[in-house]
């Protein structure tokens, strides 16, 4: 116990220092206010940051070398604009949920092209690039998997073996291999280009409602019930699950592999950042609260399934949503709420986790 007194002590004082917590997020305020950003993509080569701007229907790009922002208007009026992926070209894709089509952005001409859905009010939702610049994208509605190829303009459809599997969340191996998550499901599934085949493996447990997919350097996938209140991973080569509960009932939202292996969850109940150490299967929390006015955040290490602290109020706080990491490592997400774009620093952060 006095070890532990220490521990905390020690942690305290460092991170309350008024200019650590400015060093650890930067935030970007976008240039126009009501834009509600949703979902991001970072083209790795350059490190631009694409995001959604779902209440004026737009694209948004975030150019950090230069500090500058661009907004993009999508052709199609009240498209919904879903989820963005980068292909291998640098071009942004992303779906279009009422306009029933994807669409992708040229970053040199920044020009549009839309294509319609052969599946009548499929509801794309998620959408990846493949090696090969493939893109892959869930038909929520249509019960299926898209396949676009951009270099023939033509679409081929795989329907998800089980009925109404909404699928959603969805990322492609460096194998080729297609990952996807089916919400109502309550599966994860695998989808060979080669065949067509699908291969689906029942979650630990039930009623997760898992919506977003991530995958890490080693091949390990990485998602989290929408409903349930679990981190969940799963790895290919062993077709096996583990199950790690969420201090505090946490709800993901939106996660991202880091490059040194941790994820970063963005959470659907707080203002909070998740990150967790596959290593100590240890979580840390980030408390949005603070990054909007640079100043140091709440940070608190927890251990898995820690009850909620009564006296802890998220309650017009701050919302991050759409989560990615960067060449470098640093992490980017968006506040939905502030209107603003956040980097979280991976050298700072690496600094939370005590050796």
């Amino acid at each position: 116990m006095k070890i532990a007194a220490v521990f905390w002590v020690i942690l305290g004082s460092f991170l309350c220092s008024p200019s650590w917590g400015a060093d650890l997020f930067k935030p970007f305020k976008m240039p126009t206010a009501f834009t509600l950003p949703t979902k991001i993509a970072i083209d790795k080569k350059t490190d631009t940051v694409w995001f959604i701007e779902s209440n004026l229907n737009k694209i948004g790009r975030f150019q950090p070398a230069k500090g500058i922002f661009s907004e993009h208007n999508i052709p199609t009026p009240s498209s919904a604009p879903t989820d963005v992926t980068v292909s291998n070209s640098g071009k942004l894709w992303l779906t279009e949920s009422n306009a029933n089509q994807i669409g992708v952005l040229d970053p040199v001409s920044l020009s549009f092209k839309e294509y319609d859905i052969p599946t009548i009010s499929s509801n794309p939702g998620k959408i990846a690039s493949d090696l090969r610049g493939n893109i892959w994208f869930t038909e929520f509605y249509g019960n299926k998997i898209g396949l676009f190829d951009p270099r023939k303009e033509v679409f081929r459809e795989y329907p998800v073996p089980t009925p109404d599997s909404r699928p959603s969340g969805i990322v492609v191996d460096k194998k080729g291999i297609v990952w996807f998550l089916e919400t109502e499901g309550n599966k994860l599934a695998r989808l060979n280009p080669q065949d067509g085949a699908i291969q689906e493996f029942e979650l630990p447990r039930s009623h997760e409602t898992p919506r977003d997919l991530a995958i890490d350097g080693s091949g390990v996938l990485w998602f989290g019930g929408h409903i349930g209140r679990n981190l969940m991973t799963f790895n290919p080569a062993t077709k096996k699950f583990k199950t790690f509960l969420m201090p505090r009932n946490g709800a993901i939202g939106s996660l991202t592999a880091g490059v040194d292996g941790k994820i970063f969850c963005t959470l659907l109940t707080s203002s909070k950042i998740a990150v967790f150490d596959p290593a100590t299967s240890a979580f840390l929390e980030l408390d949005g609260g603070a990054w909007a006015a640079g100043v140091s955040p709440n940070v608190k290490k927890t251990a898995t399934g820690a009850s909620p602290d009564p006296d802890e109020e998220d309650v017009g706080k701050s919302k991050p949503d759409g989560i990615a990491a960067d060449s470098k490592g640093d992490i980017w997400f968006v506040d939905i709420n502030k209107d603003t774009l956040i980097k979280l620093d991976a050298r700072m952060a690496a600094k939370l986790w005590l050796k």
